[in-house]
């Protein structure tokens, strides 16, 4: 019982620092909250433009209209990019709460993920709402999302423990994390499809892990491909995950005592 009002405690502070973040992040804006959506809606609405309106790439190889399938790889994209980069600030933006000897400092990358999710839930419905004006039926492959929304927190997990807990040592890591977020995005097919790339390179390509993502909602959503139709990428992704996590652990737990010293 002791336990699990402990992880009650957790999950629920988890939650109310979350939301502390979020409101934080815009304090004394004339919009407030509305920078987190109207910025990645402009992003979309540019790449829509350029790719479509101005390289007349009407729809995919798949027949989809372009717009429908760039929002399918975006949205997980702002997600994971936004909490990247957040989470790895996270000890030295809380070393206030890293001081004290009392706090459980592993939350804090949990919060900023979570401060991130609450803006990828207003992005799910605004892709759901865009499926739906271009007449893209709802099924039951959709219950995939929930699975790949799980994907993408067990990558960051691991990603940000790694790079949060170097942050306090090496301050460089976040302009690092920064110039990863711009190749990744270009390196994963988000804006462009895998199939204009020369065959011998797709392999390099589906070693990124966030392919396992982006691809899972499209096969989600325009596919009704299931993920266990994909058992060796499935495989690969848990696998680099577990990895990711076991290092990311291990370095925090290394690193943890000498937080207090350097921040």
């Amino acid at each position: 019982m002791s336990n699990l009002r402990e992880s009650s405690f957790r999950r629920k502070l988890i939650v109310d620092l979350s939301k502390n973040d979020f409101n934080k992040k815009f304090k004394g804006s004339y919009l407030g909250a509305l920078w987190a959506f109207v910025n990645p809606v402009i992003t979309i609405l540019l790449y829509w433009f350029v790719f479509e309106i101005g390289f007349r790439s009407g729809s995919t190889p798949e027949g989809y209209p372009f717009v429908v399938w760039l929002i399918c790889g975006m949205v997980p994209w702002f997600f994971f990019a936004e909490a990247f980069a957040s989470a790895t600030l996270s000890f030295s933006e809380y070393s206030f709460l890293v001081k004290k000897v009392v706090f459980n400092i592993s939350i804090l990358p949990l919060v900023k993920i979570f401060s991130a999710f609450f803006i990828h839930l207003f992005f799910i419905c605004f892709l759901i709402v865009v499926l739906l004006c271009y007449g893209v039926t709802p099924t039951i492959a959709w219950l995939q999302l929930f699975y790949y929304v799980f994907c993408t927190f067990a990558l960051l997990v691991g990603t940000t423990f790694i790079t949060a807990s170097i942050m306090p040592f090496f301050k460089d890591i976040a302009q690092v994390v920064s110039v990863i977020v711009q190749i990744g995005f270009w390196l994963t097919p988000i804006v462009w499809s895998l199939d204009i790339a020369p065959l011998k390179y797709h392999l390099l390509f589906k070693l990124n892990p966030f392919y396992y993502i982006a691809e899972g909602y499209r096969d989600a959503f325009l596919y009704n491909t299931w993920f266990w139709s994909k058992p060796f990428e499935t495989l690969y992704f848990w696998i680099i995950c577990f990895v990711l996590f076991t290092v990311g652990v291990a370095m925090y737990k290394k690193l943890k005592p000498h937080f207090a010293d350097v921040l």
